[in-house]
């Protein structure tokens, strides 16, 4: 939390107790919180005799701890009937800012709702956020201390979650926006912390689409198929097989340049000799465009493995017919 331009953390309260009863009051700004409530925290089920004259002794610890570090944040935490209350108007908590900022990211629309969640974002430094999640000091970690009590882990994963969906969320508007280097990165970021993002997922193939980088795209997409099916017996949902349908499609299309062209075929036929049987399959047969086969019972061109794979025995043909050993041997 801050006071003007000033950061204060728990463990400037000193021991274990006082903090744990500053971040119970963090976590519910502006509401009252009873005494029994309190007891229970943090001591669960085995409150010490005399818990309620300890528990209040505890307070003004922490009120005095406050008014040193800045005079007058004391009153910050107000007594209630039958409990006490922090009062917001004193402090400014991190985690709070960046809900409000999101709030208001999620009220704009366009390049304006973009530099909301930057200013979001910034707030809790993701970055350094993403980077320690899944150790001690998670996204979680860094807002809360590192307390081993039940309410507190849960408190943390429910902050990993926010700020997860957050991230997918502004990926997904930036993506809209036509920022793709931020919808990218910001999907990237997700995923980094949650490789089971199906929605992160598709913003990157989305991304890739947008930019012409179909082979990138079909690569990304066989990542995010293995891992599904390696660590959750699935295939990717519908959403991420439509994109991966018109990555194929656009990957065909890619004529102009037979080099690229070529090694998007090895992509394509490695993506398709990896598909399990299934929905996922499906759309590598079902893939429409120009000169390739629609729905059953229409008509059009090759199968697109058949395409792909006459591209490479052409290429294989020509490298055949313009090899000559002597020529290689007096090279």
């Amino acid at each position: 939390m801050s006071v003007g331009d000033r950061s204060i953390g728990p463990r400037q309260l000193g021991g274990a107790k006082p903090r744990q009863i500053l971040v119970a009051l963090l976590l519910r700004p502006d509401q009252a919180v009873c005494k029994a409530s309190l007891v229970r925290l943090l001591w669960d089920d085995a409150p010490p005799a005399g818990a309620l004259s300890t528990l209040e002794g505890y307070v003004s610890l922490v009120r005095k701890r406050l008014d040193a570090l800045a005079p007058g944040l004391g009153s910050a935490v107000r007594t209630e009937p039958g409990g006490y209350l922090l009062d917001s108007a004193f402090v400014d908590v991190d985690v709070h800012r960046f809900r409000r900022l999101a709030a208001r990211a999620r009220a704009c629309s366009g390049p304006a709702a973009v530099r909301g969640w930057v200013a979001a974002f910034d707030v809790l430094d993701v970055l350094d956020m993403l980077d320690a999640l899944g150790g001690a000091g998670g996204p979680g970690g860094l807002l809360l201390p590192d307390e081993h009590l039940d309410w507190i882990e849960q408190a943390r994963e429910e902050l990993d979650a926010e700020l997860l969906r957050a991230l997918a969320e502004a990926a997904g508007v930036a993506l809209d926006a036509g920022d793709l280097d931020r919808a990218h990165r910001w999907a990237r970021e997700a995923l980094a912390a949650d490789p089971y993002d199906e929605a992160a997922w598709r913003v990157v193939l989305e991304c890739c689409e947008q930019r012409g980088r179909y082979a990138e795209g079909l690569r990304a997409y066989d990542e995010c198929r293995r891992l599904l099916a390696d660590e959750l017996g699935c295939t990717p949902g519908p959403g991420v097989r439509e994109v991966f349908g018109r990555l194929l499609d656009g990957a065909r299309q890619a004529d102009d340049d037979p080099l690229s062209a070529l090694v998007d075929a090895v992509v394509r036929l490695h993506v398709a000799v990896s598909l399990p049987a299934g929905p996922a399959g499906a759309d590598l047969e079902g893939t429409t465009g120009p000169g390739r086969p629609g729905p059953a019972g229409q008509r059009g061109g090759p199968p697109p493995v058949e395409e792909d794979w006459r591209l490479l025995e052409r290429l294989l043909s020509m490298a055949r017919s313009g090899w000559h050993p002597t020529a290689r041997a007096t090279a």
